[in-house]
């Protein structure tokens, strides 16, 4: 992939987030460099593009730079934060320290078995057609630096073999699975329109359809540093707090359907919060866009009725 790997071994919980598990930690500043080398400058920016980013579409970002592109694919994205007491004596305050994990799964191959189990093989396209790669993971630590909303502090990498990934979940349902795992996550409200997309330095696809990237940044772009009920202490790798999914042209049409859960919200009424996404090519300048919401309640039922609140 043209990227060195970081063989240092630390007791940092940012090391060892990035190095355990089957990770194998690659260079932060070459990741971030390649990074900003997949976006759009502003003409007007003294920053680089990356800066505007929050951590999780940037993370998503980061993905898709360093990978292949693969036209059928479902993306788990999990995130927490740790909240990093400022030095003694120093005059700044709490920095939320962001930890990121982004699988992208290769769906296209179960897409391809199905079509040949119906079809025939002979009236199917071959492999390529429908995306031939790994299933990865990448992991990023994360943190705002000099204007970077969310600057690379950390990463690492680790391929994820097909025995290992049948057994991943995603919204409490199989990863590898060909049908979208977020129609039944959650009793969603009706699907309401989205007016417009905000001005993003992102890149959008062919056909006017937006990226998994900009899916994401849509629903979660805004998350920097998420309340938690543990204070502002020495780094320490988080819990998830919010767990998001992005499904990538596993229909018959072109498409792409996004949806989180962010639970542990310190609210009385909701426990977990539910969103998504969906959006598709119309023909026109803009890709059609719709959203929903679902409700876990922390009191009476478990979900609110679609379109309600919780008690």
């Amino acid at each position: 992939m043209g990227m060195s790997v970081a063989t240092s071994v630390s007791a940092n919980p940012a090391t060892r987030f990035v190095s355990e598990s089957g990770y194998q930690p690659v260079d932060a500043d070459t990741v971030w460099q390649q990074v900003n080398n997949a976006l759009r400058a502003k003409a007007d920016s003294l920053f680089q593009p990356g800066a505007e980013l929050g951590p999780i579409p940037l993370s998503v970002v980061a993905l898709d730079a360093l990978e292949p592109a693969l036209e059928r694919t479902r993306y788990r994205v999990r995130y927490g934060i740790n909240w990093v007491a400022p030095p003694e004596g120093s005059a700044g305050g709490p920095v939320p320290v962001s930890y990121v994990e982004v699988a992208r799964f290769n769906i296209g191959p179960a897409i391809r078995e199905g079509l040949i189990d119906s079809l025939g093989k002979e009236n199917v396209a071959n492999a390529e057609a429908f995306g031939v790669g790994p299933n990865t993971s990448w992991r990023f630590v994360t943190q705002p630096v000099m204007g970077n909303r969310a600057m690379i502090m950390s990463a690492g990498r680790t391929e994820i073999d097909d025995q290992a990934a049948q057994n991943e979940m995603c919204l409490g349902s199989p990863c590898m699975g060909v049908a979208s795992v977020i129609d039944n996550a959650a009793p969603w409200s009706d699907m309401q329109p989205v007016e417009t997309w905000p001005d993003t330095p992102l890149v959008t696809g062919s056909q006017q359809m937006v990226s998994p990237v900009i899916a994401i940044n849509q629903l979660l772009g805004e998350v920097d540093s998420i309340e938690t009920d543990s204070p502002a202490g020495a780094p320490a790798q988080p819990d998830w707090s919010i767990e998001a999914v992005i499904e990538s042209n596993l229909g018959q049409d072109l498409g792409i359907e996004a949806a989180y859960r962010w639970g542990n919200l310190l609210d009385d009424s909701i426990g977990t919060l539910w969103q998504r996404l969906a959006t598709f090519g119309m023909g026109g300048d803009q890709p059609a866009a719709f959203r929903a919401e679902a409700f876990e309640c922390n009191r009476g039922p478990a979900f609110a009725a679609p379109g309600e609140y919780c008690p």
